[in-house]
């Protein structure tokens, strides 16, 4: 959790070992005039997060968009690594023309070894970094051709994480909110909440909450 005002990490603010909120690591350091944001209730802040992923991400509703959504984006990916994987072997191909016309030109007498040398060993060496980035690029699709998500399999999942929420300690809850929130960044009036994947319906990936 960052400070929208200054960028600082906002870090836990209470007594007795426990903390009842968040603060701005700058505020708490070097007094509120270096930084204004308020202190945000941790209850709060942290219940309305969970409350959103159990009820609105995870609602069985908005699974069937979840799961298109990510099967989109894996097709996506593989296939700009496809069109990559294709241009590559079109350069590597065209390479091997120019080169077999360089050593044919040898072969005939056309032209003397020392002439055609400084245009072969380029050639070869281009050659060298296309097949280098072919077989790098045929590795990634290779982790990248997976199997398209299953709806069945993420609603089995969405119910244990549904009820991993609403049961278990704060300390496993927390765990949980790692996987979908990516930050939450907080200034005087409002915090925004930046998720690792996109919020269904309206595919965003950030919200607005006023504090």
């Amino acid at each position: 959790m960052r400070c929208g005002v200054c960028g600082a990490a906002m870090v836990g603010q209470g007594s007795s070992h426990r903390y009842h909120y968040y603060m701005c690591g700058n505020a708490r350091r070097k007094g509120r005039e270096v930084c204004p944001s308020p202190m945000l209730p941790k209850d709060r802040v942290e219940g309305f997060i969970i409350a959103r992923i159990r009820n609105y991400i995870l609602a069985e509703e908005n699974l069937e968009e979840l799961v298109r959504l990510t099967n989109e984006e894996l097709c996506q990916s593989c296939s700009e690594n496809r069109e990559r994987l294709e241009l590559i072997q079109a350069q590597i191909e065209e390479m091997d023309s120019r080169l077999s016309k360089l050593y044919d030109a040898l072969e005939t007498g056309d032209f003397k070894n020392g002439e055609l040398a400084p245009r072969i060993k380029a050639l070869s060496q281009r050659k060298e970094e296309l097949l280098q980035a072919k077989a790098d690029a045929e590795e990634i699709l290779h982790y990248e051709s997976v199997d398209m998500a299953d709806p069945q399999v993420v609603q089995d999942y969405a119910d244990d994480l549904r009820n991993l929420l609403a049961k278990s300690s704060i300390t496993e809850q927390r765990s949980a909110l790692n996987s979908f929130v990516e930050r939450i960044e907080v200034d005087e009036s409002e915090a925004k909440v930046y998720y690792t994947i996109p919020m269904p319906l309206y595919s965003v990936s950030e919200e607005t909450v006023l504090v």
